[in-house]
């Protein structure tokens, strides 16, 4: 390549940034994450904890830490130490937020996970479907059909994911259940 056409002589590497430590942070959690796909979680937990004693500011590797120790090791208090050092660290890495959010849905702090579903909507490359699916799923939980239905539908409108479609598609279904029976009680409250 003939470098003149990108100003002659007077080219300069100094616009080029090139991050020799994050590129190595994110090659061995490539690594992690390959490991984590074989089953060898053990392994991969070794090379993330060395990623962040190498650079205890990368986020992308707090955030793996925080799933498998949700996951695999069910200690919640320190995946969620995790989950919150992913964001302050990474607070563009988009994982993070879905991962956090199915922590909070799956521990039922529905508070906490309005509040953090509210921000994360706001963060721009996180998926908003997904978001709108785990509004869905709260409301689900609280037995607010009607509401877990909109989010839903905000869901559909929102994915250009095919393969998510019929997953939220069956969630409007399961609320359509819910909403006739729900109905159909309160008819039966009223007759008697």
């Amino acid at each position: 390549m003939d470098f003149k056409e990108f100003g002659g002589n007077n080219y300069s590497t100094e616009y080029v940034r090139f991050d020799r430590d994050n590129l190595e942070c994110e090659s061995t959690l490539a690594q992690a994450d390959s490991l984590i796909k074989a089953g060898q979680i053990q392994t991969a937990v070794e090379l993330l904890v060395k990623i962040l004693q190498y650079n205890p500011q990368f986020g992308k590797a707090y955030n793996y830490l925080g799933w498998i120790y949700e996951t695999q090791y069910q200690n919640y208090t320190y995946a969620e130490e995790c989950y919150r050092n992913a964001m302050k660290y990474a607070p563009d890495y988009a994982p993070v937020y879905l991962n956090y959010a199915y922590l909070l849905l799956s521990g039922r702090r529905f508070d906490e996970l309005k509040a953090h579903l509210d921000e994360a909507l706001a963060i721009p490359n996180v998926s908003k479907d997904r978001i709108y699916n785990h509004y869905g799923l709260m409301y689900e939980m609280q037995q607010n059909p009607e509401a877990a239905m909109s989010y839903y539908v905000k869901a559909v409108m929102s994915t250009l994911d095919t393969s998510t479609l019929p997953y939220y598609k069956e969630a409007i279904e399961r609320c359509k259940v819910k909403l006739e029976l729900k109905n159909s009680l309160n008819d039966y409250r009223l007759t008697n």
